[in-house]
């Protein structure tokens, strides 16, 4: 089905299950939110879904979302970390495969076919994910954030999330919540606490139960960058936080390289007591890093064919360690609780009771 009634089924199978659960939790953010359904509107094909939407408060948003999918159910929560929100609209959901996405995502027109034939074809996979790629019509300052987390220097064995790379079998340093699809049978509860990063967590938990997780470079989501240099740090230290609350309950892989920008800034902090004690060879890691950002800005400039690009993007890969190493141990500190979820059994909720 495509167009205005998606959300409906034909009136054969009026009271079949969706296949697909499609989750998204909003605040505020109507023109984006709408701008995020339309393209959900505007699949080409695919499966028969449901639409469930938490808001953070009574702001409108049924005005945004009822007039494209009418069948929609929202869910008002006060005050709530996304984990929560997100639980909240798993319990309602009825479809078999629970799609995460971001109200800031614009979804290529061949999504939801492309993620049935994953279904199909990889019946052993339970998660489903590809990058979350900057919009065409963003700003040059967008594009080049875009190009930064992308960029190995910048994000590491993290920037699969955000450019194409060869399909795979993958774990969570492959995925982010903005473009996810979980069968519902194996999805675990999100945790509450956590600021950030739930879904890394989450998918910790499936990854150390034996499930299998599948990267896609063909399911593309195009993510809203942020549009200021002062948002990009919040955001990068909003991550970096949610990742160390993930990281105080246990290194999982790829850990190194999450506390590596928090080592750095330690070494710049200690750089008083390191000259003392080692004269100028305390500038060597230094040296080493600057010669690294360097290369990594060269190479953002070169992919974007922008030569004029290379001080930006330098900037925000210094900007995105700093940030995201003082997040880190910010999250450590505030730890997370130490109870493991447990997996959301199917048909938890009675639908004739929503």
């Amino acid at each position: 089905m495509s167009g205005p009634d998606r959300s409906h089924a034909d009136a054969g199978d009026a009271e079949a299950a969706p296949l697909l659960s499609v989750i998204i939790v909003t605040h505020g953010r109507h023109a984006l939110l709408d701008a995020c359904l339309a393209s959900l509107q505007a699949q080409d094909a695919g499966p028969h879904l449901e639409l469930l939407v938490c808001s953070h408060d009574d702001d409108g948003v049924a005005a945004v979302v009822l007039p494209r999918f009418p069948d929609a159910e929202i869910v008002p929560v006060d005050q709530a970390h996304p984990g929560m929100a997100r639980n909240l609209l798993i319990e309602r959901a009825r479809g078999d495969v629970l799609v995460f996405l971001d109200d800031d995502i614009e979804l290529r027109p061949d999504f939801l076919t492309r993620l049935a034939d994953n279904l199909t074809r990889f019946p052993e996979v339970s998660v489903f994910g590809g990058p979350n790629l900057t919009p065409p019509h963003s700003t040059a300052f967008q594009v080049t954030q875009g190009a930064v987390l992308a960029s190995l220097v910048a994000t590491g064995p993290v920037r699969r999330r955000y450019g194409n790379h060869p399909p795979q079998l993958a774990d969570e340093r492959y995925f982010t919540l903005c473009n996810l699809a979980v069968r519902r049978a194996d999805m675990p509860r999100f945790d509450p606490t956590l600021v950030c990063a739930e879904e890394n967590a989450a998918m910790a938990e499936m990854h150390d139960r034996g499930l299998l997780m599948r990267y896609d470079p063909e399911l593309v989501a195009y993510h809203e960058r942020r549009g200021t240099y002062g948002s990009f740090c919040r955001q990068m230290f909003k991550y970096g936080k949610g990742r160390g609350q993930v990281l105080s309950d246990g290194a999982g892989p790829g850990a190194l390289a999450h506390v590596a920008p928090s080592l750095l800034l330690a070494y710049v902090a200690a750089s008083p007591a390191l000259a003392l004690a080692l004269g100028i060879a305390w500038l060597g890691p230094l040296a080493v890093y600057a010669a690294l950002v360097a290369a990594g800005a060269a190479k953002v400039a070169l992919t974007l064919r922008r030569p004029g690009a290379a001080p930006l993007a330098g900037a925000l890969i210094v900007s995105l360690h700093a940030c995201y190493g003082a997040g880190v141990p910010a999250g450590l500190l505030r730890g997370r609780r130490p109870t493991r979820t447990r997996p959301a059994p199917v048909g938890a909720v009675d639908p004739t009771t929503r």
